[in-house]
């Protein structure tokens, strides 16, 4: 047993529901009027317009179809009774128009009705349609075939030959509008009713909607700038032709000018009426050009502005993520000291062997863990504070930064036997980062206590002076040196160490030449090799008073 078929529906692409639907009950009331005028013999009804053509009973049948099955197209349902009744007016429009092109006869032309009208005025083929709506009805039967059809070839005849029903139908409607009989005759064949013209000319435009992207309906239907001017020329022009054609027709006729004279003004008149629509259209395609170029100036003004706020934000993320990184440096490099100070008094204080100096390294781990604590805070709070840079200078005293130094390291002091003295009384204060301060002031007194000479006690000795107008700073010591004339161009450089340690890693005058650059001075230096070495830092600032 085999199962009713299932409807299949059809992918309408960018079609007019109101358009279609409106054509579509046209053509079917129409159809049924004309039907209805046939079977109770109502003239009026047969030819819609009193004195014009009637409409065979054949053409209404297969006109009630066409609207049939365009809306069908319309709800987007298509089966096998469709295509059925598609092929049906095929069919008949081929053999209707072959009877003609062949002279002969297939007994379908009053096969439901008898023409008495053409055979009282002695018509050859009463009952017949004609010939060009045979033809038409050709050509929209294999229409809607092909519209229905997978075959992108036929798809696209289809769409052209709705376009072809479409110039008929029109010629003919012009014949009727400007009573010119060859036009609706179309010069070799009989004439063609004037609603059955009508219902071709919108029943194939209608259904070319269907397909509205494909050809001469996609010119018109289209969104770009050329889509646009068509629908704003082809209109008017086509108006304004009828007008100026019917205007010279009725002053020939009247006998008013020559007809060759009505020829010559047509044209012209047409130049001139063209010219002012092209130069309407035109203003108004200037107008949305400017418009156009309006905008893509504001989408290039909001792009640049998004450029710099992107470029600025960037900058800002770098710079960001340089102080992170700095502050990272400072913390690992910074601890390291105090850390290896730490196992220098635990080593004391495991030595000693009276209560008196246990509890003296006591006191000094006790200062030296303190130091670190407050140090480790300091460096939180500044990184906790997102938009304060670390970089703000506050008033800062070398006197205070310095003995918090010396009681971090006095467990390396005390184990190196080394004297550490200052003289901060010519710039007692500046306004610095006190963060990068205490950082470089301990990491110079860091690499001295670790590259001192093991032939001598270290001596190390940070004094401040004015040099220029700028705050200096210098920092000496006796220690192991460095040979500059092989390695001057690596001293500030990352991971470059010069003399082998366990805890060398190339870190801290890189990071204490970023820090004071980064405040906006310099720092230089002095060395020979088993002499000693002198750190001078200026640092473009001015001590406070």
């Amino acid at each position: 047993m085999s199962l009713p078929e299932a409807p299949i529906r059809i992918m309408t692409i960018n079609y007019k529901p109101t358009l279609l639907t409106s054509v579509s009950l046209f053509t079917i009331i129409l159809a049924l009027s004309v039907i209805t005028g046939w079977f109770f013999n109502v003239a009026i009804l047969q030819s819609i317009v009193p004195g014009f053509i009637s409409m065979k009973i054949n053409t209404a049948i297969c006109f009630l179809f066409s609207g049939i099955l365009l809306m069908c197209l319309k709800m987007g349902r298509w089966n096998n009774g469709c295509r059925l009744m598609a092929f049906f007016i095929l069919a008949f429009g081929v053999a209707t128009f072959s009877q003609n092109i062949f002279n002969y006869n297939l007994g379908i032309d009053q096969l439901l009705i008898t023409d008495y009208d053409a055979i009282k005025n002695g018509l050859s083929y009463p009952g017949r349609p004609s010939p060009t709506a045979a033809f038409c009805f050709s050509l929209y039967g294999f229409a809607l075939l092909g519209i229905t059809s997978h075959n992108l070839r036929l798809k696209k005849l289809a769409q052209y030959s709705l376009h072809l029903i479409t110039l008929i139908s029109f010629i003919a409607l012009l014949g009727y509008l400007f009573s010119v009989a060859a036009f609706y005759k179309l010069a070799f064949l009989t004439n063609i009713a004037f609603h059955t013209a009508l219902a071709f000319f919108m029943l194939s435009i209608a259904t070319s909607f269907i397909q509205k992207h494909r050809g001469i309906t996609g010119i018109f239907t289209g969104t770009n700038i050329g889509n646009l001017l068509a629908r704003k020329l082809f209109p008017k022009i086509t108006i304004s032709i009828i007008l100026l054609t019917l205007l010279e027709l009725y002053i020939i006729r009247q006998r008013m000018i020559s007809e060759y004279f009505g020829i010559v003004l047509l044209g012209t008149s047409f130049i001139i009426v063209t010219l002012y629509f092209i130069a309407s259209t035109s203003r108004q395609l200037n107008r949305i050009d400017i418009k156009r170029i309006k905008a893509e100036n504001k989408i290039i003004k909001t792009n640049k502005n998004l450029e710099k706020i992107v470029h600025d934000r960037t900058i800002y993320l770098t710079n960001q993520n340089k102080q992170l990184e700095d502050f990272t440096h400072i913390i690992s490099h910074n601890l390291r000291g105090p850390v290896s100070n730490l196992n220098s008094l635990l080593d004391f204080y495991k030595e000693g062997k009276t209560i008196e100096e246990k509890d003296e390294m006591m006191k000094m781990l006790e200062k030296t863990v303190n130091n670190i604590g407050n140090t480790l805070n300091e460096l939180l709070e500044v990184v906790s504070i997102r938009h304060q840079s670390k970089k703000d200078r506050e008033k800062v005293d070398f006197e205070t930064i310095f003995s918090k130094m010396t009681e971090t390291f006095q467990g390396q002091i005390l184990k190196s036997k080394a004297i550490v003295t200052a003289d901060f009384s010519r710039v007692p204060q500046m306004k610095y980062s006190s963060t990068y301060l205490e950082s470089i002031m301990q990491n110079l007194l860091s690499n001295a206590l670790k590259y001192s000479s093991p032939k001598r006690n270290p001596v190390i000795h940070f004094e401040t002076n004015i040099f220029n107008n700028n705050f200096v700073m210098t920092v000496s010591d006796n220690g192991l040196g460095i040979d500059l004339s092989k390695n001057k161009s690596h001293i500030f450089g990352l991971h470059k160490t010069f003399h082998k340690h366990p805890e060398a890693k190339g870190i801290g005058l890189f990071l204490t030449k970023a820090q004071v650059e980064a405040m906006g001075g310099e720092i230089s230096i002095t060395s020979k090799l088993n002499e000693g070495t002198t750190f001078k830092i200026v640092f473009i600032q001015k001590p406070v008073k």
